[in-house]
């Protein structure tokens, strides 16, 4: 009888495999990871990761190693002689291309790639971030690439430079840092809730060269010293100010992140889901007053009006950072240790905020309640609440959305699906933090309205606990397989963990993301499914990959990726990693490692470059395809045409973001070359006439009426295409 409950529950595990899905290891020579993908604008894709050696690549498969510019400072010193790689493949990943490697010791790893360009534009600017030895002082590096595969091959990096971290902290675990389409990046370095120092700053990408933010508050002086206020306010002159900074420290005279005056400090505004809040800036909160720059005798104590007081540490948890590249907005989220009122213990509160290309600050929201709509009165949210990822949604949709984890079932949680202001309908797929066991952490997805910060949906990522009690019924969805639905009953949860940095928006603003759970909700299309509870079988840790819905009410697509367990003893699990993802046209693309310990995960349709079994630490790759994810729109189909190139039978096309706009509008094409920009009105006539040499560039139309305009974009060889713009 249990031999056959043991291998009903493995068919039911396992589920039905798709022939057109693609899962593999590779490598199995020397701890082979994958931790990045990405698709080019050719249709290519590029894998990144490390190895202890190349052995396990074909010697058919060239190898290109990478020069490291000598201006270079990698703190890398006594490294584990890991080399970091870029394998290139063709468009359906079934044959490796090239493989561009550094030498041994250089860096530990390739961890993420971030391009300067839009979703479905041509590929620009490739930047590379990844691991530097904890040995050699910690810390993670970010590096541009001379080339981006699509109009040359690389051969080694502009610029590299070593961004200090912690080890074991937030912004060494997370590296959060984002590039704009203008090749401005913002980044984060230094410590996490500690005693040293933490920070936010901005360089040029085309140099790595820290640069000067005109409306953060705090920029240094060339030959030393810092300058408090707009950077254009300094007597000195602008070109005399070096850098500029947002300090993620409590101190008493830099004043980042609070009030500067009375007014901005006791400013009452609305917290954008009916409650709310007081102060202009998130750490008003743990004070009880405001804090002027560069002057003594600030206050530096609490509580603030909900009784919070400043933490024991000085430093705050950086750990997100996003920048719209239609607009170079940028969003950094992180959150900060604080003290309960009356007990004193240790609590930590989330903030993200929305600043400008110039770093104003435009919004902040705190993802819960600090005055009760219904009450105004003042209440906490506790134990801690974290920022781990935050994506922008390029659709119709506009929002940006944020990934956030709450720890404990809170009295006042993370926002609830089915309690939005905004929307008194709305509900999410798991609307809220359910099940009795406090010590938990559970994930969550949140969309915001871009322009003020308004709630608009969630839903909660919690998986169910092996166990667990309290289901409610079938979720009525045919996809769900049965599954009880979350906003049923009072299920109980275990511990759901989303991936760091690695939200993505698809095309129709789907909400692609990996998590790591216990008895994980898997859909009728998974690839590799989990035993539902009522048929016996006992769960494992796993990782996952979801899409849900662009309005968070389902997943589309949740499937398991582990190595096939005991369901009756639960051994042999846990054993998958899950590092990164890329939505593709019919599916998904996954990418990580086993770990080395049983088993092996159910592969099938293994490439010539890859092994059906895993062989100590091996790098894994999926290609999973569903038809309900299925959208061309999120597939590069076009191949642009190299820099510089004028080729007149390839199609003139750019895109304009957003569309409708309410003020400007980017224009993004593949051609670096003198063109001619005309915008006219319905009418005909003729408000912009101007030639433009960058391919990405924004054209102001809050001055226009509403209504409906054209831009019209010709280059020198005669080819023409004309594109509608709604002003709204």
């Amino acid at each position: 009888m249990i031999k056959k409950l043991f291998l009903c529950s493995l068919f039911l595990v396992f589920g039905k495999i798709n022939s057109q899905n693609m899962v593999t290891y590779a490598g199995g020579a020397g701890n082979e990871r994958f931790t990045d993908v990405m698709q080019l604008s050719n249709g290519n894709f590029i894998v990144l990761g490390s190895a202890d050696n190349l052995s396990w690549i074909s010697g058919t498969v060239p190898q290109i190693t990478l020069t490291v510019p000598g201006t270079a400072t990698l703190n890398n010193q006594t490294g584990t002689n890991k080399v970091a790689f870029i394998a290139e493949f063709n468009s359906n990943l079934q044959t490796m291309l090239k493989v561009y490697c550094l030498p041994p010791n250089v860096v530990e790893n390739f961890e993420f790639v971030r391009t300067n360009s839009l979703p479905g534009a041509a590929t620009g600017n490739l930047y590379i971030s990844g691991d530097l030895s904890d040995a050699a002082g910690g810390g993670y590096f970010i590096g541009r690439l001379n080339n981006n595969f699509v109009t040359a091959a690389p051969t080694g990096f502009t610029w590299m430079r070593s961004i200090s971290a912690k080890a074991g902290q937030y912004i060494k675990n997370n590296m959060p840092w984002d590039v704009g389409s203008n090749n401005k990046i913002v980044y984060a370095l230094g410590d996490s809730h500690d005693y040293n120092w933490s920070a936010v700053y901005a360089m040029n990408g085309n140099t790595g060269v820290d640069i000067v933010m005109n409306n953060w508050r705090i920029h240094n002086k060339v030959g030393g010293g810092e300058h408090y206020g707009a950077a254009n306010t300094f007597t000195g002159g602008i070109n005399n100010l070096s850098s500029s900074v947002i300090v993620f420290k409590r101190d008493g005279t830099r004043c980042d992140l609070r009030s500067t005056t009375a007014t901005d400090y006791n400013l009452v505004q609305p917290d954008g889901n009916g409650g709310t809040k007081k102060g202009k800036w998130p750490l008003d909160v743990c004070f009880n007053g405001p804090c002027v720059p560069g002057q003594s005798g600030n206050s530096s104590s609490g509580p603030g009006y909900t009784g919070y007081s400043p933490g024991s540490t000085f430093t705050y948890g950086m750990s997100s950072i996003c920048i719209d590249r239609r607009s170079n907005d940028m969003y950094l989220g992180f959150n900060f240790k604080t003290t309960l009122p009356v007990s004193g213990l240790p609590d930590f509160e989330p903030a993200v905020m929305r600043m400008d290309s110039t770093g104003d600050m435009k919004w902040w929201t705190r993802l819960y309640h600090e005055m009760l709509p219904a009450t105004s009165n003042t209440t906490n949210s506790t134990p801690d609440q974290y920022i781990d990822a935050i994506a922008i949604d390029y659709s119709v949709l506009n929002n940006v959305v944020i990934g956030a984890r709450s720890h404990g079932n809170n009295t006042e949680n993370l926002w609830e699906g089915n309690t939005v202001s905004s929307n008194t309908t709305a509900v999410g797929f798991q609307n809220q933090f359910t099940g009795n066991s406090g010590n938990i952490h559970l994930s969550w997805l949140g969309r915001f309205d871009i322009a003020s910060g308004t709630f608009l949906k969630s839903t909660y990522m919690g998986e169910y606990a092996e166990g667990a009690t309290g289901l409610g019924a079938a979720h009525p969805d045919p996809n769900l397989d049965g599954w009880p639905s979350p906003t049923a009953g009072w299920p109980t949860l275990n511990s759901t963990f989303m991936g760091k940095n690695n939200l993505k928006i698809t095309a129709n603003g789907s909400v692609l993301v990996l998590g790591k759970g216990r008895r994980t909700i898997t859909t009728r299309n998974a690839y590799q499914k989990m035993v539902k509870p009522a048929y016996g079988g006992k769960s494992c840790w796993n990782d996952f990959v979801r899409v849900y819905k662009n309005d968070l009410t389902v997943p589309l697509y949740s499937s398991l990726l582990v190595g096939v367990w005991d369901t009756i003893n639960q051994t042999n699990g846990d054993n998958v990693r899950l590092m990164n993802s890329w939505k593709v046209g019919n599916g998904v693309v996954v990418v990580g490692y086993h770990t080395g310990t049983p088993n092996n995960m159910p592969v099938t349709n293994v490439p010539n470059w890859g092994n059906s079994t895993y062989s100590g630490e091996s790098a894994v790759l999926a290609y999973l395809t569903a038809t309900n994810i299925a959208n061309a729109a999120d597939d590069y189909s076009t191949t642009p045409t190299p820099t510089g190139i004028k080729t007149s039978n390839v199609i003139l096309d750019f895109n304009l973001y957003p569309n409708p706009t309410k003020n400007s509008i980017l224009v993004t094409s593949q051609f670096d070359v003198d063109k001619t920009i005309i915008v006219t009105d319905i009418t005909g006539r003729v408000l912009v006439n101007k030639k433009i040499a960058e391919s990405n560039f924004l054209i102001d139309l809050s001055s226009y009426n509403n209504g409906i305009y054209f831009i019209t974009l010709t280059l020198p060889d005669g080819r023409t295409s004309t594109k509608k713009i709604i002003k709204q």
